[in-house]
């Protein structure tokens, strides 16, 4: 794994284990604090039940006292004591308990002899009372509570409390039963916040509720699964009346027979810690988000910081490979200028010696095949000019469209058995700025790879498709070799169905001298110089293939507007020079011998120099002697376009023509500013010279060299 993916991913899994520490150390606290909220909760209402059953012990045990002592007084009372003192003794005991209501006597036959608050109301039967009963039948009772009852003497709901009374013997002689309100025990209890979804009860063993909060006791009953719980510790318990969890306290009213239930809904008692878990939770989803907000940062700075090293790397490769196209360039262009000088006196006076030699002739055989090298050598030439980039000339507009379509036509008929060429245009009459030369060249040598390809195929068959079209880009593009701004482009396609291009080759085809071809079968400058072409146009190109899968190429070229398409012309014959004197400059004698035999050849009256200032010398002395003059550009001292301004500022009008075989933009603008009438190109073509000089001689030339500042 690269260093950058490795801290990449170390980001990532830091932000992951941050986080999930975060949560995992929420979890943990969440999970303490759940066991800490249900131990308060167990405390508080264990403590709130053994708090109130004490209260409720002492409250009843304060009536036992009162029956203990009520029944050792009447134990001892004569029988035959008035009727109205002991009910007043009953009054005057009742008095000191304020939770008993009544004070009553029981005979041993169940009926009431004595009671407190007895006027106005008639004594009761109580033999049928399960109190009574218990008391009579057991001796051991002790203290008996009843069930709940509505009390006549207030309406309210009550319970009666009784001690059995004895006989000297030990015989059953009666019961004091004190009747004891139950509104007493409710409002304690009802001052006494229990807490949300909590509820206290207080039954007898038999289930019986004496007290309910909050509701009301009457007729209510202690679910027997809750009378079961054991213990002094909370324990869970679910309501059988609608099946929720509850925590249930419940304790014995000390050695009364009662016990003391407090229940609270668990939901209710864990609510605390519930909004302390959706805080948590909030906090880690806030946390969570700050480090992945911080990761996002982090991994977006290491990416944008990753792009930024591999475009400075691209740029850096691409500065390299253009300073080693440049130098290379600058090698070969410099090499080939000279070997385009020698080769232009080898095709000239190999033109010269063609038209003396008889049709037929042995003589004229060779000189025909010295003529066929030295052309295949122009055009060799030509391609290190062009890659080397000082083969540009001055841009123009060109109507693509018509030069393709010349193209096509070529390619049809040139297309070996079993390869279609299909053609389809569709630019119209958009024009790009460029050489028509340079242009048709990268077209065709696209083409002439695209058909090679097929035909070197597995099958020797196949389509190879050339399209033409406008497009327009809303925004810069980068494309596979160069990047293209947002306009105006036209888009020239080249798609075959061939073996395809392998990832390696795809890496090197742009490079110069590099080919896939046997040795003789190619140079490896096409696709070098038609890169370099399409490049210094403004354009670029785009590869797409695959081994297998064919091949597609597209050349982009921005497309300034329109132009016309043009109108061939038919040659006309070299007008004659009528004598006129043309100074020749140029620093090679030969070709400038070869200049010389040329202009003669059409009636004009050559003076050849081999310098510069040979030349200044001689026009100095006599500026009317000559007509127009042409010189090579690359001259040792001074340059032709130098020469050119001297030679016109000491006669203004002159016409120059300059020569060179690195026709490119610097020297246009240089020859502009010359006054320059125009640049031939090198070697030098005789119809080329004629009508040039025919053009500069005309009593109404102007220099021909277009202007290219902008408008």
């Amino acid at each position: 794994m690269k260093p950058a993916a490795r801290l990449r991913s170390g980001i990532v899994a830091g932000g992951l284990v941050l986080v999930a520490a975060f949560a995992g150390s929420a979890a943990w606290d969440g999970w303490r604090l759940h066991q800490q909220v249900l131990d308060l909760n167990a405390r508080e209402m264990g403590n709130l039940a053994r708090a109130l059953a004490g209260e409720a012990a002492r409250n009843l045990q304060a009536v036992d006292v009162l029956l203990r002592d009520t029944a050792i007084w009447y134990e001892a009372l004569p029988r035959t004591a008035d009727a109205l003192a002991v009910n007043s003794s009953l009054d005057a005991r009742a008095a000191g308990a304020p939770q008993v209501s009544v004070l009553a006597i029981v005979a041993a036959d169940g009926q009431q002899t004595h009671r407190s608050r007895a006027a106005g109301r008639p004594l009761t039967d109580t033999s049928a009372r399960a109190y009574f009963r218990r008391q009579r039948e057991d001796a051991q009772a002790g203290l008996v509570i009843d069930g709940p009852l509505l009390a006549r003497t207030e309406g309210q709901a009550a319970v009666v409390v009784s001690r059995r009374l004895a006989r000297p013997d030990g015989g059953f002689d009666g019961v004091v039963a004190a009747t004891v309100r139950l509104d007493a025990l409710q409002q304690a209890y009802a001052a006494i916040a229990l807490g949300a979804g909590s509820r206290l009860l207080l039954a007898q063993p038999d289930g019986s509720v004496l007290v309910q909060l909050p509701g009301d006791a009457a007729g209510q009953r202690m679910p027997d699964s809750l009378a079961r719980l054991q213990g002094p510790a909370v324990q869970p318990w679910t309501d059988p009346a609608d099946g929720r969890l509850q925590l249930a306290a419940v304790v014995p009213v000390g050695p009364l027979p009662l016990r003391l239930a407090i229940t609270r809904e668990r939901d209710t008692a864990l609510q605390p810690w519930r909004q302390e878990m959706r805080s948590a939770a909030a906090r880690v989803l806030a946390v969570g988000l700050l480090v992945a907000l911080a990761a996002t940062v982090l991994l977006r700075q290491l990416r944008q910081r990753d792009e930024a090293a591999r475009e400075r790397e691209r740029l850096e490769q691409r500065l390299q490979q253009t300073a080693r196209m440049e130098a290379l360039g600058q090698l070969a262009g410099g090499i080939a200028h000279d070997f385009n000088n020698i080769l232009s006196a080898i095709l000239g006076f190999g033109d010269m010696a063609q038209q003396e030699a008889p049709p037929g002739s042995a003589l004229r055989r060779h000189i025909d095949r010295v003529l066929e090298g030295g052309q295949r050598a122009r055009l060799l030439v030509q391609g290190i000019l062009d890659f080397s980039r000082s083969g540009v000339a001055e841009p123009l507009p060109v109507h693509v469209q018509s030069l393709l379509a010349e193209l096509a036509a070529l390619l049809a008929e040139a297309a070996p058995p079993g390869v279609q060429v299909q053609v389809r245009l569709q630019a119209g009459d958009s024009a790009v700025l460029g050489d028509a030369t340079q242009i048709y060249r990268v077209a065709m040598n696209l083409c002439s790879n695209a058909i090679q390809a097929v035909a070197d195929g597995g099958e020797g068959a196949g389509t190879v498709a050339l399209t033409l079209e406008r497009l327009e880009l809303p925004q810069p593009r980068e494309l596979s070799h160069g990047e293209l701004r947002a306009g105006a482009h036209v888009c020239l396609t080249v798609q075959d169905d061939g073996p395809g291009i392998p990832p390696e080759v795809q890496a090197r085809m742009f490079e110069p001298f590099f080919t896939t071809r046997r040795p003789g079968q190619g140079t490896g400058l096409g696709l070098a110089v038609a890169h370099g072409i399409v490049l210094g146009m403004g354009g670029a190109i785009d590869v797409q293939s695959a081994p297998g899968a064919g091949t597609r190429i597209a050349v982009w070229l921005p497309s300034p507007g329109h132009c016309a398409a043009p109108t061939p012309t038919p040659a006309a014959e070299p007008a004659d020079g009528q004598g006129r004197c043309i100074m020749v400059v140029d620093d090679e004698r030969a070709l400038v011998e070869l200049a010389e035999e040329t202009l003669a050849g059409l009636g004009y009256e050559p003076v050849g120099y081999a310098s510069a200032e040979h030349a200044l010398e001689a026009f100095a002395a006599a500026p009317d002697r000559f007509d127009a003059v042409l010189s090579d550009e690359t001259l040792p001292g001074l340059s032709g376009s130098v020469l050119a301004q001297r030679l016109r500022a000491q006669r203004p009008g002159l016409p120059v023509l300059l020569m060179s075989g690195q026709a490119d933009a610097a020297l246009a603008q240089r020859a502009r500013v010359a006054g320059v009438h125009a640049v031939l190109p090198k070697p030098l073509a005789r119809h080329t010279l004629a009508a040039a000089l025919a053009s500069a001689l005309r009593k109404d030339a102007r220099p021909s060299m277009p202007d290219t500042r902008r408008r």
